[in-house]
């Protein structure tokens, strides 16, 4: 919300400049080429941007006639352009509820791979600001008119509706979207928002909150990639930073997107890579390429832990990888060549 203000802000300043201009290039340009004072160019300039059809002052110089096209013409579009902004403001304006709904439902109907995260609590918000630092897509769904309210608020894309209903998963574009994350108060809402996204689109990778630790494997069953209890991580993370505090602390700076250097990602290797059938110490050797390879993740569900550098790789293969920006922006070519 915020940056649309600026950027409607940054165009109304960019137009308003634009008639300035207009307006002292052709008064200066009418008292160069004519020598005419500044009141009679400032008339000129007026008049001709104006189209009144006003006769000119005195008559024009074959230079002053060129000028005076090439004035009508830049005047014309200049003004098109100020026109057309300050009625989509007043349109804007007037309709304020309806031209957002219908613009917000546009963006959404053109998102791909985008996620959907249902509920927009204490949990969801977190999970929604995350995204956003992250710079991923996403879709709001809550049936409460306060936080869609908050959601406006943030510039964010929401729907006001019932996240288990098919309909409202549809319309926030379930069947282009790569994830769902539902973070709804209550168990039994969760479950059935699962079971339903997972209905609609079976590769849909999604992530769901469980309030209580037997309803984890309940929802891992009905459809569920990951199941997550808040309480469980929470009390995890405690006992961590009080027996392991510096461990925690490495964890917590490097999963710090804004302002960790030392970052990891998951890189998938294609087909057409050169690191397929080849040795990890090949291509991806610490001290050729900068990053370390944790895990690899085979296609066919296999884990290698801390891998060796005679390990091979193969197409389709997950990495896990750390390093700078830098060295896994480089490692990340190769792993789509």
């Amino acid at each position: 919300m915020e940056s649309d203000k600026l950027s409607e802000k940054i165009n109304f300043v960019t137009l308003a400049f634009l008639v300035l201009g207009l307006l002292v290039t052709g008064t200066v340009g009418y008292m160069i080429i004519e020598g005419w004072s500044f009141l009679e160019s400032l008339y000129m300039v007026v008049i001709t941007l104006a189209t009144v059809g006003y006769r000119e002052i005195y008559p024009l110089s074959p230079v002053g006639m060129v000028f005076t096209i090439l004035l009508i013409v830049f005047g014309i579009v200049t003004l098109y352009y100020v026109v057309r902004a300050l009625s989509e403001h007043i349109l804007e304006g007037r309709f304020d509820a309806n031209y957002k709904s219908k613009k917000m439902h546009s963006e959404i109907k053109h998102l791909k791979n985008h996620y959907i995260i249902c509920g927009f609590g204490r949990v969801g918000e977190k999970v929604a600001t995350e995204l956003h630092k992250d710079g991923v897509q996403f879709v709001i769904i809550d049936s409460d008119p306060t936080a869609i309210n908050l959601c406006n608020d943030k510039g964010f894309l929401c729907l006001i509706g019932d996240a288990t209903n098919e309909e409202t998963l549809l319309s926030a574009g379930l069947t282009n979207a790569k994830g769902l994350i539902t973070a709804l108060g209550r168990d039994s809402d969760n479950m059935l928002v699962v079971i339903t996204a997972r209905t609609l689109h079976s590769d849909l990778f999604i992530i769901a909150r469980a309030n209580q630790d037997e309803t984890v494997d309940k929802l891992l069953r009905v459809g569920a990639n990951r199941a997550v209890s808040p309480y469980q991580i929470s009390a995890f993370r405690m006992a961590t930073f009080a027996l392991r505090p510096n461990i925690a602390d490495f964890v917590d700076n490097i999963l710090d997107l804004d302002k960790s250097e030392i970052q990891i990602a998951d890189m998938t290797v294609s087909s057409k890579s050169p690191l397929v059938n080849q040795p990890l110490e090949r291509y991806l050797a610490n001290r050729k390429s900068g990053v370390s390879v944790l895990v690899i993740h085979r296609s066919d569900g296999r884990v290698i832990i801390n891998p060796l550098g005679n390990s091979e790789i193969e197409a389709q293969d997950h990495l896990i990888v750390m390093g700078t920006r830098q060295n896994l922006s480089a490692a990340e070519k190769l792993f789509n060549s």
